[in-house]
């Protein structure tokens, strides 16, 4: 009688001896218990009992559910709770409590979870110690006290709704045992559990007090009975016989890296189905090496299965419901307070959402709806589900027209219905919005292997979290808005299966049956009876799946502090005893694999047991047998089928060198005639566009034609350029409107006021995304909004400067566009606009441009026939051209315009920093002289440059560039797109994306 342990030679099916020895305990006592850590070993042990005729008298179960019977016989009423509900009513107990009330601790989910943990092993010992004959436990900190506060807090909801936790329940049970003795409780043995919690073995001591408690413990599990309380009489069952082990040495696979696991683990797994038809594949994540190597075994004519057991977290119901409830949560916290919004834009959870299968909605909804929002700042909340609105009343219209016998004819689009629920605090009417959807989708629309199966995941948790958050929560009386943040806990299981693409191999009666191989978790492996399966492959077997690591926290400090502490095996011990176990299992083969590296090259380690089982090997004078894979074979590591029927050629990257004849037509100089697209007609290029070209051919190529680029409106110096220009614009032709020519020293005041009452209208039109500029200055939060009223005293600076500047000339045309004036340059038609052109009374022009950089003296540009210190003299380069053409070519363009203008300078205005300044070109008698002389402010050069021998003039600039560019322009309509000798500043972007040379 007492504490006993029987050392026995079992592995996954009770022995003889085993089953004799319940027997025996079930005649003496009436009644015997077995208590194993799971279900399917539970099932097992069932089985092994009915075959030896003693089924009867011998109950098999779980700790857990050992309890919840006892106190379903001999309980006082309550019932033993749920870890929903205790996940439930503690999320609801923070959700109740201050930021002040429980600091240290943070009310988050990790909170949450460790205070369940507590209560649920602990709740006796912190909320009721007297009933045990102890004092209340004392805090050692302030974590402490507010964690034993609330779990007496717990303890009080607990008791208000007719609840008990099991540790509660163990402990009254020990005591009717203890007085009582029933005969359920006077036999009880333990097998295969490696971790008994102190109320567990509160309770199993109690039956040890009055009758017998028994740990049945194999050879590598005997470590646990140094854990025990003492005295234990240690019993040797099965003496003479030997625990069942894998006849003979395990093979190892060693992959080098991620990209080739999948076809290396192919092939072993398909070369031992060759050897034998039934192969298990044994993983820590079955579901992942199964998603990741089924569709290979497919493509070789092997089926396989896999349990699959998902969290609410792991569904797509459970990912889109928290990202839509995170997404509308800060919606609705920022309002529509456009400063706000950086809190939400551009809202990616609402474009993946439209994705989704569960939104009802089509992949081209989903794509314009994300351009739509990520292209426009100003955007508020309100306005977002209006948009949302529009595209699910569109979708539905087209399916009421369209033939009713298509497979998404009745898919109901919800895209919008559920946001507008979860905004309305509505989450159950939302879930099932979600389960409608999954319920009608073709299974298809899950996926193409295992599309069924998914979709009946999907709607199942969809009406297991509707259950939870409509009968539990209300039960639990606990609000929605908690309930919704304990939904991870909910899981499904299914039954995954891939079907093999062909039928490449013969049953064993010569029939056309394709082998299964089934994908389980090691611990399920370990319960396959000794030699009942023809191979075991045992897939990761690194640290990371297969730890020794002890756990250490909170929960393990407070329980050895309050007496309670389980019992456990170490990791080693147990991870010996599942390897050696579901080795065993295989009859013939077993190979052991894992991944040496992860996709940053970094070393990954194997798990203590390759090197132990590699170890015992070659102790035995073996040689262990290690295969390697490489992850040289791109081809067959990357392609489901291995190449199979594929042509392969090697072939070398380069950039572009040259487009040809078919793109020419298309992607240089001509375009599809918008009138009659069989026709082609010269296509316009902008100034911009042939700057490009010429200073990079490859860049003009990229950024033109393959023309990458964010989809998110930004706000950088673009949109603030953009601003600039806008502001400018208006300031100009409101002055030019009420007959102010320009910005003189005399109306300098009037001017600036001006320039501040056009600088808020431009700001609210821009708020408004209101501009006719390629993107608008939105501002997204407090920061964002400083950087804005930055520009401000820029611009004020800028008029200063334009009241000194140019005083001949006046603004007379603003963003004067050359699109259909039929104007040429270098031979072609030339589009794009000028931001202004400033005119005098002799007809004279100066183009300006507006750069919103401080860096102004980058556009300088110096008479190209003075010499340099060198002694080269620029000009002598029959290619040279200016870095920045721009201005060049539209006041060349200017001289053949209708307007016949004399262009006399091409200007780059630098509007950023506390210093404008104008810098380019401009003839000679423009340059600045002597300060304040009307021309252009620290200019002191102009062309030609005769001060220091230079003899190129102004026109002749204008003509030199003109013919330069046409030179440029016939390579381009030859096709070369080449990269240029000499990068410039944005080859550093324009060259990355994908022109790298590179061997493939």
């Amino acid at each position: 009688m007492g504490l006993k342990v029987y050392t026995t030679q079992s592995a996954s099916a009770l022995t003889g001896a085993e089953v004799s020895l319940l027997a025996g305990a079930a005649r003496e006592h009436g009644r015997a218990t077995l208590l194993v850590p799971t279900f399917a070993e539970r099932d097992l042990c069932r089985r092994a009992l009915a075959d030896a005729h003693v089924g009867t008298g011998v109950d098999v179960a779980t700790p857990t559910t050992w309890i919840e019977g006892m106190w379903e016989l001999f309980g006082d009423g309550r019932r033993i709770v749920a870890p929903l509900e205790r996940h439930m009513l503690v999320a609801a107990l923070m959700a109740g409590r201050s930021a002040a009330f429980i600091a240290p601790l943070r009310g988050n989910p990790g909170t949450v979870r460790l205070v369940c943990q507590i209560a649920e092993a602990l709740l006796p010992e912190i909320a009721a110690p007297a009933a045990s004959g102890k004092e209340l436990p004392e805090a050692d900190n302030d974590a402490e006290r507010v964690v034993f506060s609330l779990v007496r807090d717990y303890a009080g909801m607990l008791e208000a709704r007719g609840l008990v936790e099991a540790s509660e329940a163990a402990r009254l049970l020990a005591r009717l045992v203890d007085s009582e003795a029933p005969a359920c409780a006077r036999f009880v043995a333990v097998r295969d559990v490696s971790r008994l919690p102190g109320h567990v073995m509160r309770l199993l001591m109690a039956v040890a007090g009055v009758g017998e408690a028994a740990v049945l413990l194999n050879p590598d599990q005997r470590s646990l009975a140094a854990g025990l309380p003492t005295p234990v009489e240690v019993v040797g069952l099965d003496a003479l016989a030997s625990a069942p082990r894998f006849q003979g040495d395990p093979e190892f696979l060693e992959v080098a890296g991620p990209h080739a696991r999948g076809a290396a683990y192919a092939r072993a797994i398909s070369g031992l189905v060759a050897d034998g038809r039934d192969v298990v594949v044994a993983s820590a994540r079955p579901s992942d090496v199964f998603d990741e190597v089924s569709p290979r075994l497919a493509a070789r004519g092997i089926c396989s299965e896999c349990a699959l057991v998902a969290r609410f977290g792991d569904t797509e119901v459970g990912r889109r419901f928290a990202s839509l409830s995170d997404v509308v949560a800060r919606m609705k916290e920022a309002g529509e307070d456009p400063e706000r919004a950086a809190t939400w834009w551009p809202a990616p959870e609402l474009t993946d959402w439209l994705y989704s299968p569960l939104s009802g909605m089509d992949s081209n909804s989903a794509r314009k709806f994300d351009k739509k929002i990520r292209s426009n700042r100003s955007l508020t909340p309100e306005a977002v589900l209006r948009t949302l609105q529009s595209y699910q009343s569109q979708t539905a219209t087209m399916r009421q027209r369209s033939e009713h016998s298509g497979p998404y004819a009745q898919v109901p689009a919800v895209c919008a219905s559920v946001v507008s629920y979860l905004w309305q605090e509505r989450p159950v009417s939302a879930l099932k919005a979600m389960c409608a959807v999954a319920a009608a989708l073709p299974p298809s629309a899950f996926g193409w292997r295992d599309g069924s199966v998914r979709a009946g995941v999907e709607a199942t948790m969809a009406a297991k979290a509707i259950e939870a958050l409509a009968d539990t929560a209300r039960e639990m009386d606990v609000p929605q808005s908690v309930a919704v943040t304990v939904l991870d806990g909910l899981t499904v299981s299914a039954r995954r299966r891939a079907e093999s693409s062909g039928l490449a191999h013969a049953g064993p009666d010569g029939g056309a049956t394709a082998p299964c191989v089934r994908f389980m978790t090691l611990a399920d492996t370990a319960l396959l009876p000794a030699g009942s399966v023809d191979a075991v492959f045992i897939a990761d077997v690194d640290v990371d799946n297969f730890s020794l690591a002890h756990e250490e926290g909170a929960l393990e400090a407070l329980s050895a502090k309050l007496g309670a502490a389980p019992v456990e095996l170490e990791p080693a011990a147990r991870l010996r005893d599942l390897f050696d176990r579901a080795l065993a299992a295989a009859r013939f083969r077993a190979i052991l694999a894992r991944v040496a590296h992860d996709r940053q090259a970094k070393d990954r380690y194997p798990a203590a047991m390759w090197t132990e089982l590699a170890a015992a090997v070659r102790a035995s004078g073996r040689i262990a047998d290690v295969a390697s894979a490489g992850e040289g074979d791109i081809v067959g590591d990357l392609d489901i089928a291995a190449g199979a029927g594929l042509a392969c050629e090697r072939v070398a990257c380069l950039p572009p060198q040259e487009l040809g004849k078919d793109a020419l037509r298309h992607l240089v100089l001509y375009q599809r005639d918008p009138a009659d697209p069989s026709h082609l007609v010269p296509r316009q290029l902008s100034a911009s566009q042939i700057e490009s070209y010429a200073t990079c051919p490859l860049c003009w190529f990229i950024s033109s034609r393959v023309r990458p680029q964010s989809l998110d409106a930004g706000f950088g110096n673009m949109e603030k350029g953009n601003f600039v220009h806008d502001v400018m614009h208006r300031l100009h032709a409101e002055l030019i409107e009420e007959g102010i020519p320009r910005v003189t020293p005399e109306n300098l005041a009037g001017c600036l006021e001006r320039l501040r009452s056009v600088f808020d209208r431009v700001r609210a039109e821009h708020a408004r995304n209101k501009t006719s500029s390629s993107g608008a200055l939105v501002a997204h939060s407090a920061l964002e909004r400083a950087q804005v009223d930055e520009i401000l005293p820029q611009l004020e600076a800028v008029v200063r400067y334009e009241a000194e500047a140019l005083a001949p000339f006046a603004p007379e045309y603003l963003e004067y566009s050359f699109n259909g004036l039929g104007v040429e340059y270098a031979g072609r038609p030339l589009g794009g606009r000028i931001d202004r052109v400033d005119v005098d009374a002799e007809g004279r022009a100066m183009v300006i441009d507006y750069k919103h950089r401080a860096d102004v003296n980058a556009f300088k540009l110096s008479d190209p026939t003075v010499a340099k210190r060198d002694g080269t003299v620029p000009a002598d380069d029959p290619d040279w051209l200016p870095e920045h053409t721009q201005s060049l070519i539209y006041a060349q363009a200017l001289r053949h315009s209708e307007l016949a203008l004399d262009a006399r300078g091409a200007l780059y205005f630098s509007t950023k920093g506390g210093a404008p300044a104008m810098r380019g070109a401009v003839s000679e008698e423009f340059a600045e002289v002597e300060r304040g002389d009307g021309r252009v402010p620290g200019l002191r050069t102009g062309f030609p440059d005769t001060e220091r021998g230079g003899s190129m003039s102004f026109d002749e600039l204008l003509d030199r560039v003109e013919r330069t560019i046409a030179r440029k322009l016939d390579s381009l309509e030859a096709g070369d797109v080449a990269a240029a000798e000499k990068p410039g500043a944005r080859c550093a972007f324009n060259h990355d994306l994908g022109f790298e040379r590179r061997d493939a």
